[in-house]
C-alpha cells in the first residue's frame, strides 16, 4: 500500500478510513508496540478526540464547513457575532490540534543515523577480509538470564532496564576481531576487539544498553527516549549523537568518553553529571573526572576502518597494531620507540605492508618470526 501512515493515522482519527487501509494499519501497529501505544496516548483524551474527528483535517476550509453544519443544524437562531465567534474558534481548533498531533509525531520520530559511505566501504570490508567475528548468545536461545545479578549492580540496572534485559543479546568480539551492530531504533555500534555489548533485542520507553571495552557509537535520534550507555564509571547519556565509550582499562577502573559531534553527558555513579562538548574526552575513575580536548580524526578513521597516526611514537604504534594484528613486538634499543610517525594505513590490507611502509619511512628493519616482529635500526650493505 502506498498511502503513508500518518495519512493512515489522518484518516483514522477523522473517520475517513477504507475497510482495506484500516486492516493495513492495524497489521503496521502489530509490528511496531511503540509506535501503537503512543497513538493510543493521543486518544486518551476523550475531548480531544472527539473534536479532532469533527474538524481536525489540517485544512480550516472543511474544518470551518464541518463546524457551520453542525451549528446551522443545532442552532439557526445564533447571534451573527457569536457565530462569527464560532467561526474564528473552528479555524483555531483546526489549527491547534492539528499542530499538536504533527508535533507528537516529530516528537515521537525515530530517525536512524546518517552512514557514510566510508563506513559503509569498512563493514564490507571488515566483513569480506574475515575482521567481524564475536559470540553472540541471546536469552531467548539460552533461556537464561543474559546478565548476573552482580552484573547488574555493577552497572546500576534498574527494575525497568532489568525487564528488558529479559530478552537480551549479549555480543563479545574476540581478542583481533571487530563486530557491527544495528540495533532496535536503528543505532550502530562499531564494537573493538576484546569488547562486550549487552541490549535489549527490543527497546521499550527507554534505549540501555551496557558495554565493557571499546564502541563507537552511531545513535539514532529519537527525542521522546534518551540513549543510555552503562559503564563500569557512570553513565553516558544522549539522544543522537557520534561518540566513543572505552572502559578497557585494569580492573574496569577508568573508563572514557569522546564526542565526535551532538551533545552527551556523563553521570557518575554517585549522580555527578557533566555535559561534553564536541572534540572532548572525559576520563572517569572512582566518581573522578577529567576533560581534555582532542583531535578525534584518529577516532572518526578507526570507523571507518583506517589506522590514523598523527606523530605517534614508534612504541603507541606498534602497541596498536600488535593488540589488532595479535603479535608480540620487540625492540632491539630503546631509543627505537621514540620514533616518531605519520601514517593513514587500511585495517584490512593486511599487515605486512604496515610494516613494509613503517621500514620505508623510518628506515628501520623489521623482521618477522612465528607471532613475533624485531624492530632494529636499518644497516645498509656497503
Amino acid at each position: 500500500m502506498k498511502v503513508s501512515i500518518h495519512t493512515l493515522l489522518r484518516k483514522q482519527l477523522t473517520g475517513e478510513i477504507s475497510s482495506d487501509e484500516k486492516q493495513y494499519l492495524q497489521e503496521w501497529m502489530a509490528n511496531h508496540p511503540e509506535a501503537k501505544a503512543e497513538y493510543e496516548k493521543l486518544l486518551d483524551n476523550t475531548s480531544l478526540s472527539e473534536r479532532y474527528t469533527q474538524y481536525a483535517q489540517v485544512d480550516a476550509e472543511k474544518g470551518w464547513e464541518r463546524l457551520q453544519e453542525k451549528i446551522t443544524t443545532s442552532n439557526a437562531k445564533i447571534p451573527k457575532k457569536r457565530t462569527l465567534l464560532y467561526r474564528v474558534a473552528a479555524v483555531a481548533i483546526v489549527f491547534i490540534i492539528g499542530g499538536a498531533f504533527w508535533y507528537h509525531r516529530d516528537y515521537t520520530l525515530v530517525t536512524p543515523p546518517e552512514i557514510t559511505e566510508q563506513v559503509k566501504i569498512a563493514m564490507q570490508q571488515s566483513q569480506e577480509s574475515g575482521w567481524q567475528g564475536g559470540e553472540v548468545i541471546s536469552s531467548k536461545a539460552t533461556n537464561k538470564p543474559i546478565i548476573t545479578q552482580k552484573e547488574q549492580e555493577r552497572y546500576h540496572v534498574d527494575e525497568h532496564f532489568a525487564e528488558q534485559l529479559a530478552e537480551a543479546k549479549r555480543v563479545t568480539t574476540y581478542h583481533d576481531k571487530e563486530y557491527w551492530i544495528t540495533l532496535d531504533d536503528g543505532t550502530l555500534v562499531h564494537l573493538n576487539y576484546n569488547s562486550r555489548l549487552i541490549y535489549p533485542e527490543r527497546f521499550g520507553d527507554r534505549r540501555d544498553v551496557i558495554l565493557e571495552g571499546e564502541a563507537y557509537f552511531m545513535v539514532a535520534k529519537d527525542k521522546s527516549r534518551q540513549f543510555v550507555v552503562h559503564t563500569p564509571q557512570g553513565e553516558v547519556k544522549v539522544y543522537g549523537t557520534e561518540f566513543v565509550v572505552n572502559t578497557a582499562s585494569d580492573s574496569l577502573s577508568t573508563t572514557s568518553v569522546t564526542l565526535v559531534k551532538g551533545s552527551i553527558s556523563f553521570t557518575t555513579h554517585d549522580g555527578k553529571e557533566t555535559m561534553m562538548v564536541p572534540n572532548q574526552q572525559l576520563s572517569a575513575n572512582n566518581n573522578i573526572l577529567s576533560a581534555i580536548s582532542v583531535d578525534t580524526a584518529p577516532l572518526t578513521a578507526w570507523n571507518e576502518g583506517k589506522f590514523l597516526f598523527q606523530a605517534w611514537s614508534l612504541e603507541r604504534v606498534m602497541n596498536v597494531l600488535s593488540r589488532w594484528y595479535n603479535i608480540k613486538v620487540e625492540f632491539g634499543s630503546d631509543h627505537l620507540r621514540k620514533y616518531q610517525l605519520d601514517g593513514y594505513f587500511s585495517r584490512y590490507d593486511g599487515f605486512d605492508s604496515i610494516l613494509e611502509s613503517i621500514e620505508a619511512v623510518l628506515n628501520v628493519k623489521i623482521e618477522k618470526s612465528n607471532n613475533t616482529i624485531l624492530i632494529t635500526e636499518h644497516t645498509s650493505n656497503i
